[in-house]
């Protein structure tokens, strides 16, 4: 999911809003983005030594290894919406907590899943942060078929707006996050599902 327009990192490429939330999609990498709240997806597979996706791979490394170690010894497997809060991350993360989400069986993405994994998601953000949180879905290596959250965008904001619409004005901001030359494409398609799913 890439094209020729590789934006800034760092770029804000708003989507919408929400119940009095701001909806965007910001270019770089989650352990880098200052949020509240950083929520990173993660697929499970057997073995739970799979290789994590680069999406996940800069937040695991600034927190030596806590996310495949917590996945190796099955203390989180990542089924679907299967959530784990980490509490003040080392630096260079920059949000002030991690927020592990389960997205269930790499490569298959099941719309109704989908929404309430997101749905949990947003829940824990709205009582854990009510300010900006940043989340970024990830890919395992497994030769096969990966999990895309475009192919998902609507089931994903469904999850979301399911929350937003139960809690309005708890959240300020929910920013997805994706690698500067995917941001562009991913904020279209986001454009795109929202304009379709909510009902102003």
């Amino acid at each position: 999911m890439s094209d020729d327009r590789h934006v800034p990192v760092n770029s804000i490429l708003p989507i919408g809003r929400c119940c009095g939330t701001a909806l965007d999609v910001v270019a770089g990498e989650l352990s880098r983005i200052a949020a509240d709240l950083a929520i990173v997806g993660i697929c499970s597979r057997t073995p739970a030594s799979a290789e994590l996706a680069a999406a996940v791979e800069g937040l695991d490394h600034a927190m030596h290894g806590a996310i495949a170690r917590l996945r190796a010894d099955g203390i989180f497997a990542g089924k679907w919406g299967e959530t784990l809060f980490l509490s003040s991350p080392p630096a260079p993360i920059k949000a002030k907590g991690v927020l592990l989400l389960g997205l269930g069986p790499t490569g298959r993405s099941v719309a109704s899943h989908t929404r309430r994994a997101l749905r949990s998601a947003a829940n824990q953000a709205v009582r854990l942060s009510g300010g900006h949180a940043a989340f970024a879905p990830a890919r395992l290596v497994t030769g096969g078929t990966r999990f895309e959250a475009a192919a998902s965008t609507r089931a994903i904001l469904r999850g979301i707006i399911d929350v937003l619409n139960a809690q309005p004005g708890r959240l300020e901001r929910w920013s997805f996050v994706a690698p500067p030359a995917e941001a562009a494409v991913l904020a279209d398609e986001f454009r795109m599902a929202f304009a379709l799913v909510w009902e102003q």
